[in-house]
């Protein structure tokens, strides 16, 4: 059986370090004898934890969830396979190395990355010295990488065992000839150069933060030439006691630093006098009891954080939202740390209101099983926490990047439909300037021979989001003025719209001069180019603005900062009121879900009265659904949903058969055949090739109220659910096969199904009328 990438590069790791131990201890190319007691023990001990660490959090590698993604930016270029293997490998290096000197160069992310730094000898086995904080956070950010970009799982494995086995090789304690290392060395990351990097000395730490290629620090000025350089003494200075040595100890090592400051500062960036805020033990503070708060927040929305992160992985309009939190960090981490340092932190309750709101919000919201109800309120929590963490001077003077955090929500589809009937208005537009002839159908469209169908994936939202995600970065490096950030994102989304108007332009126009349609491949090549085109246009644009000096009109001195530990501890008292809030909602809910006395199971006594009906599901665990014919052209479908959710599964409204039916229009239909007159949602599907037309005409109820109100209805049941009255709840659709102008009453059959006593097939067929009973919206 061969073997996989996974088991290549754990076969790999050990077949190199045996060999680099041998070669350590008993070859003449050994460069030093390095000590062995408590340091092995240390490092190896590290690295089980780490591993642990990331299995318990980790299930899957990150290879395995490279090959479950069903597609991506990188991908979906589908390239040869040597050549998105070059690229991906070029881009994982560059990541690394960026992300190596982020954990230099930043204060926060030093204090977990020393513990690497603090082996005061260097041999293979300090490759696998890195603190499990470091560990996680850094497969936290390789994840989010694969995400966003969309790599081969044989890409992405390729990169892991090349740079495992690189990793191991430049911690040797060997040396090369200085010829084959020299050779090596141009392009390659040698056991000499990487012992550069733990000197003691800092300018020397800091440079050669390659991990397998030196092209890298060649090209952004971080290389250091070994010919040039002697290295007399490795690791910190602040850690060569004989205790420092042990395992607790390096476990401890980052939290010393912030308890008495007696680490080294980060060295890429030595200390600076800015009013004795940058790197301050008040900075420390607040930023690890609001990260105490921030954990328990997260712990009790963790459900939703889950919902919200499939749909970026699943739907390719919000993939760009893994992106949001890194450039985030970039923002406040790096790109205007000195500022944000230099303003001293205030905690207090200022955020609370905002935390209570939040938790409203997402009560209200699980009631109805809204989902973007409870991702904004999450979001809002985040808000709350930072405004208890750093008070309202340095969250007002930073509003711009808080408000970033928002754009991590998936509420684009509000958009969608406008997005949608804009795009079948950019095509109309078009052949009416070309002279083409054309006509209109809802979302189908006739131009010349050709029949074009504007689904969801046509209505531009990908542009959209992504050219706006894109313009509020922009924004946030350039300006610090709200206003100005917000309108590069809204120029950036309209260059998405714009881009998107251009491609199904083109698509038209080469179907015409060809006389056939493109298939769905071509239409993809198509959109690249055209979002090329789009992101080229708005980092232009950037680069010819003027860039604002984020320090100036920030105050940074103020009156003494708040004492008491009541105030200090803030952050964590806000974090742990949503665990206690919604600890209670959920005793509360599973009490009023308690079996009770409850109504009649409506659909349950359809199917016995009914001969001719047949559950098209009946999955405990899901929405039942029965289908009731009621004439060659029509049948009925009644949905429930299951005992602990609102949510109904309108799919099994779709036309039935294996034909692939699309929706070509959705509207409003109003039956006055009864009274009060009723409401019904009205849509109209058809099939590719084919002059078809389906409908579907469906309605919500709850006990005796009818609504073509998905929200009412959900607000109703949630009520119901809560308040345990027990009341029988649903929807009820009719399936059509014909005119779309020619429905029967349909009040009356609702009234009749949703009592229990439904109409037999021959009283329904005696009883039908070709007349148009409601009228259309």
């Amino acid at each position: 059986m061969p073997l996989g990438i996974e088991e290549l590069t754990v076969l790999g790791f050990i077949a190199m370090a045996v060999t680099l131990l041998i070669l350590e201890r008993f070859s003449s190319m050994r460069r030093s004898l390095a000590p062995v007691q408590d340091r092995w023990l240390t490092n190896i001990g590290l690295m089980f934890l780490g591993g642990f660490f990331i299995a318990l959090l980790f299930p899957a590698s990150l290879g395995a969830v490279a090959g479950d993604m069903p597609g991506g930016l990188i991908r979906d270029l589908q390239w040869p396979l040597w050549l998105e293997t070059a690229v991906v490998f070029l881009l994982l290096d560059c990541w690394r190395y960026w992300e190596h000197r982020a954990f230099h160069e930043i204060p926060l992310l030093w204090r977990l990355h020393l513990v690497h730094h603090s082996d005061t000898a260097v041999d293979v086995t300090t490759a696998e010295r890195h603190h499990p904080f470091e560990r996680i956070l850094g497969t936290l950010l390789a994840f989010m990488l694969v995400f966003a970009l969309g790599f081969s799982v044989q890409a992405v494995g390729l990169y892991l065992f090349l740079a495992t086995l690189a990793a191991l090789y430049s911690h040797g304690n060997i040396t090369l000839p200085e010829v084959i290392d020299q050779r090596l060395r141009r392009l390659l990351v040698t056991p000499s150069v990487h012992h550069i990097h733990h000197s003691s000395y800092q300018p020397e730490t800091d440079s050669n933060y390659g991990s397998v290629l030196t092209v890298w620090d060649r090209l952004f000025g971080t290389y250091t030439e070994p010919s040039s350089t002697r290295v007399t003494r490795v690791g910190l200075e602040s850690f060569r006691l004989p205790r420092d040595r042990t395992l607790a100890s390096a476990l401890v090592q980052p939290f010393l630093a912030w308890r008495d400051g007696g680490a080294p500062e980060p060295t890429g960036q030595p200390a600076r006098a800015t009013g004795g805020a940058v790197y301050s033990r008040a900075w420390l503070q607040a930023l690890f009891l609001g990260g105490v708060g921030l954990v328990l927040a997260l712990a009790a929305l963790w459900p939703t954080v889950l919902d919200m992160t499939r749909l970026w992985s699943s739907s390719e309009p919000y993939q760009y939202a893994w992106l949001v939190l890194p450039m985030f960090i970039y923002v406040l981490g790096w790109h205007h740390r000195d500022t944000l340092l230099a303003m001293p932190p205030r905690p207090g309750y200022a955020g609370l209101p905002l935390i209570l709101l939040a938790t409203i919000v997402w009560l209200v919201a699980s009631v109805v099983e809204i989902n973007l109800g409870e991702q904004l309120a999450l979001v809002l929590v985040l808000q709350g926490l930072a405004l208890c963490t750093v008070g309202w001077r340095v969250y007002r003077a930073f509003l711009p990047a808080m408000l970033l955090l928002f754009l991590m929500v998936p509420s684009g589809d509000i958009l969608q439909p406008l997005l949608q009937n804009l795009t079948v208005k950019w095509v109309e537009w078009f052949s009416l300037a070309a002279g083409l002839p054309h006509s209109v159908e809802g979302y189908v469209i006739h131009v010349g021979t050709q029949r074009y169908v504007v689904v969801a994936a046509c209505s531009g939202l990908t542009f959209f989001t992504l050219a706006g995600f894109l313009g509020y970065s922009f924004g946030l490096l350039l300006f610090r003025s709200l206003p100005k950030v917000l309108a590069l994102a809204a120029l950036g989304a309209a260059l998405g719209i714009l881009v998107n108007a251009v491609r199904v332009c083109v698509i038209v126009a080469l179907d015409w001069m060809r006389g056939s349609q493109m298939d769905l491949a071509a239409h993809a090549d198509i959109q690249w180019i055209v979002l090329l085109m789009a992101l080229g246009a708005l980092l232009y644009i950037a680069s010819r603005l003027a860039h604002e000096d984020w320090s100036q009109g920030v105050a940074t001195e103020g009156g003494p900062l708040p004492r008491g530990v009541a105030v200090s501890f803030a952050p964590v008292i806000a974090g742990a009121i949503l665990p206690l809030f919604l600890g209670l909602w959920q005793v509360q809910a599973h009490r009023a879900e308690a079996p009770g006395s409850g109504g009649p199971d409506r659909m349950q006594q359809v199917a016995d009265g009914v001969i001719e009906s047949h559950w098209l599901s009946s999955d405990p665990a899901g929405n039942r659904a029965l289908s009731i014919p009621l004439g060659p052209t029509m049948d009925v479908v009644m949905v429930a949903p299951d005992a602990g959710s609102n949510r109904l599964d309108e799919s099994f409204l779709r036309p039935a058969g294996d034909v692939a039916w699309r929706r070509a229009s959705t509207g409003r239909y109003r039956d006055c055949s009864i009274e009060p007159c009723m409401e019904f949602v009205h849509t109209t599907w058809n099939r590719k090739g084919s002059p078809e037309v389906r409908q579907t005409f469906y309605s919500y109820y709850v006990g005796e109220l009818a609504t073509d109100s998905r929200l009412a209805y959900r607000l109703a049941s949630g009520w119901n659910r809560m308040a345990a009255t027990g009341l029988d709840r649903g929807l009820i659709g009719f399936r059509l096969a014909g005119d779309p102008q020619q429905p029967p009453s349909l009040g009356a059959l609702f009234q009749r199904f949703r009592a229990g006593k439904p109409p037999t097939l021959q009283e329904h067929l005696a009883a039908s009328t070709p007349t148009l009973i409601g009228t259309e919206d």
